[in-house]
């Protein structure tokens, strides 16, 4: 079960659910009294405002919107110069929303952290601004905000301890709302327990990380505890615990960190029996005793990238099977494009992209990635091969659930700092190749290299 679908389960209305198209924030003649904006309508106290200053605000939000001309940071500035001018809007929790969503979206979590802030003045309960706010805190590197982070996380458990003693809803089974609780608790107690090992206190996050195991087990969480106990020097648990991760009856999407898992996994068992012999029989002994234990999750397929939030800590897989880490590709303009074998237009996109990559092919700092979101990739490689593709193609592993691709095909371009500076929904054939190569070469000229990094786990 989704993280999303939870906090569905909680009444929440999340960020993602808002439309896709910034232009939703344009002034409608005569909203259907079913319709979002008239319910909030329905909802604000009655306001006497002048029709010559609602035109203005109209107009003024109008051009705030189309004047942005696809570029997620330009809209950002012209949201908030519309604040500014317009401070005691009726919109305003709807512009506040719009501003940061769109921060989410093209990756500017200082942008983000400011205004999920600013909303949360408003709804100081809300799970999915609490996790979102931890989240994005979680990526800073100051003392500060580590500590605001600990305090977000800890009301977000507060409130989820709270909602598992309520009943589920009536169009909820006692099972799926089991399940929903348990998650969200372990949601909770993980982002607390990232915080704290960040923050180098290592007993308060092995505590919460084991709260986490309790609440919903998982190969990360158990590696997590393994590492901490090794770190402590408590082989015993960090034995148990590697065992454990190791064996967990799930798919693992990452051949290079499964690797990785098997060697701490042989260094502790090695260091107390003095060989691996009798290492097989110790993890298929886990194996069995996982599966009986789980047995109503086994063969349900893990995600690597389940719990990120920062696209530059994906990994993504490629057609061959290799790990393709986006955290190589910081300080690069990187061209992403989602699409899908069944999707039309996403065939005449590719074919532009293709003449796009040739015109940059002797660009080292530009890079492109064809982004499939098919549910079912058994067609992938062979359409690839029809079309002749040179750009490379990797599968989108929830990627584009982060990145909120609600229709195909959807291209972004991030800058050097990793921001989305152009998003486009769709496609217009006439110009997209001159859109692209324009916003490519003034971001290539533009901005300092940021030196790449190894993604985090």
């Amino acid at each position: 079960m989704s993280f999303q679908l939870v906090l569905a389960f909680w009444g929440v209305t999340l960020v993602g659910a808002t439309p896709a198209n910034a232009r939703a924030l344009a002034p409608q003649s005569a909203p259907a009294s079913n319709s979002p904006s008239a319910q909030a309508a329905e909802q604000r106290p009655a306001q006497t405002v002048p029709s010559a200053s609602l035109q203005d605000e109209n107009g003024a939000l109008d051009e705030a919107v189309n004047s942005a001309h696809r570029d997620p940071q330009v809209l950002i500035k012209n949201l908030e110069n519309f604040l500014e001018r317009f401070p005691h809007s009726p919109r305003r929790e709807q512009v506040l929303r719009s501003i940061y969503r769109q921060a989410l979206q093209s990756n500017d979590p200082h942008v983000a952290i400011l205004y999920a802030e600013k909303l949360l003045e408003i709804h100081p309960d809300d799970p999915a601004l609490l996790s979102s706010l931890v989240d994005l805190l979680d990526r800073e590197t100051d003392a500060a905000s580590r500590a605001k982070a600990l305090v977000y996380a800890t009301r977000f458990i507060d409130r989820a301890e709270k909602v598992a003693k309520d009943p589920p809803p009536q169009d909820v089974s006692a099972d799926q709302w089991q399940e929903s609780v348990s998650l969200m608790r372990a949601s909770g107690y993980l982002m607390r327990a990232r915080v704290y090992t960040k923050a180098g206190a290592n007993d308060e996050a092995f505590a919460d990380y084991e709260r986490t195991f309790a609440a919903y087990p998982s190969s990360q969480v158990a590696e997590r505890l393994g590492d901490l106990a090794a770190k402590k020097g408590d082989g015993d648990r960090a034995l148990d615990y590697y065992a454990t991760a190791f064996a967990f009856p799930e798919r693992t999407p990452d051949p290079e960190h499964r690797e990785e898992l098997r060697k701490k996994l042989g260094y502790i068992y090695t260091a107390k029996y003095k060989s691996e012999k009798g290492l097989g029989d110790f993890v298929l002994a886990r194996y069995d005793e996982l599966s009986r234990s789980l047995k109503a999750r086994v063969g349900t397929p893990s995600q690597l990238n389940a719990e990120t939030r920062d696209p530059f800590q994906f990994v993504l897989q490629g057609l061959d099977g290799s790990s393709v880490r986006l955290a190589d590709y910081r300080g690069k303009v990187i061209v992403m494009d989602f699409w899908a074998t069944w999707c039309g237009p996403c065939r005449l996109e590719g074919r532009i992209l293709e003449r796009v990559l040739q015109d940059f092919r002797d660009q080292p700092a530009a890079s492109f990635l064809a982004v499939n979101v098919d549910q079912e990739p058994g067609g992938v490689a062979s359409y690839v091969r029809d079309e002749q593709w040179k750009i490379p193609v990797v599968y989108a592993e929830g990627l584009d659930h982060l990145l909120e691709v609600s229709a195909l095909p959807t291209l972004l371009i991030f800058d050097r700092q990793g921001r989305v500076v152009f998003r486009e929904e769709g496609m217009d054939p006439t110009t997209l190749q001159q859109q692209v190569e324009q916003k490519l070469r003034e971001m290539l000229a533009s901005g300092t290299p940021v030196p790449p990094s190894a993604p985090s786990r």
